[in-house]
């Protein structure tokens, strides 16, 4: 959804505010304020609150990614602490809270129906997320680089964990993923060095490159899916064994690549493609499902293990 609703703007106490056409309400565009706890107005002259637009309590010096001022409002006072937010919410605009590096909770409602990409990028102390049921994707980059985040709970018909989704989140112990998801992204969950294990749906689940590498995850259990993704497991150090239990013919290019400790990988028969280094390194390994007699293997697939 396109954040068009900067023409006419106006003030109500710290917020600037602009008509929501499209969601039928006010959307606030800027806190001005200083305070460390925030409550967004549910109305502003009669009309209920709806959305937020981008970067609302943090100035940019750009709006690409990553030239920003992260730490600091508008009057040079540091980002809240706490954000009450609108009890009719609908929408959350891409990098609305984008910085907010003090917030350590906050209360999405039920009428959010739609969060666009990197709303909670970069707030370094959020610790837990509950997201509302209607929510259908976690888009690109939502909660990048949130350091202290540990539970992420996704409840609803969420299909897709976006790219980037929950890249360098390193103290993520725990994910809940409703039945719906079908679709992980490249690098969704790069960087998590304390997920240990994570649930996955018994949907035919499609993984982007590098969905997990770099993450804590110690055994991996895989109900279905066509192809492990390239790099999909790249240095997951901690990773000592993983199941497929249906549908793989694939194991793509660097997948395995740099897992010291993995011990044993089982997968139905089927498998007709191993890519370039896609156990590289993985020094312990033991055991390994049958691959069929006429698989095509790509360079160095065994380099540093016991099958050389």
């Amino acid at each position: 959804m396109p954040d068009n609703n900067r023409t006419v703007s106006a003030v109500y106490k710290d917020f600037v505010y602009a008509p929501d056409n499209e969601n039928n309400g006010m959307r606030i565009l800027k806190y001005i304020g200083s305070a460390d706890k925030v409550k967004i107005p549910d109305e502003i002259n009669g009309e209920k609150v709806v959305s937020l637009g981008a970067y609302v309590f943090v100035d940019t010096d750009d709006a690409g990614e990553g030239k920003f001022k992260a730490d600091i409002a508008k009057n040079g006072k540091m980002t809240p602490q706490e954000i009450m937010l609108p009890a009719e919410l609908k929408y959350i605009s891409y990098c609305a809270l984008y910085g907010c590096e003090n917030i350590k909770s906050i209360i999405i409602p039920e009428s959010v129906a739609e969060i666009g990409s990197s709303a909670f990028a970069f707030c370094r102390k959020l610790e837990i997320i509950r997201l509302p049921s209607g929510i259908s994707i976690l888009n690109r980059s939502m909660f990048r680089n949130c350091d202290s985040l540990k539970e992420a709970i996704i409840t609803g018909n969420v299909e897709t964990i976006g790219f980037i989704a929950f890249e360098n989140c390193k103290a993520l112990e725990n994910v809940v993923l409703p039945d719906s998801v079908s679709s992980i992204e490249m690098r969704a969950f790069c960087g998590c060095s304390s997920l240990k294990r994570i649930k996955l749906p018994d949907n035919d689940i499609v993984f982007g490159n590098g969905a997990f590498a770099e993450s804590g995850l110690i055994d991996v259990t895989i109900p279905s899916t066509s192809f492990i993704s390239e790099a999909m497991f790249h240095n997951c150090r901690e990773l000592e064994s993983l199941r497929v239990s249906h549908g793989l013919k694939e194991i793509r290019a660097d997948a395995f690549n740099g897992c010291h400790s993995l011990e044993s990988v089982h997968f139905p028969e089927g498998v007709r493609m191993i890519g370039n280094r896609a156990f590289c390194g993985c020094e312990v390994l033991e055991s390994l499902s049958p691959v069929e007699t006429d698989a095509v293997y790509g360079d160095d697939v065994w380099k540093d293990t016991n099958f050389c």
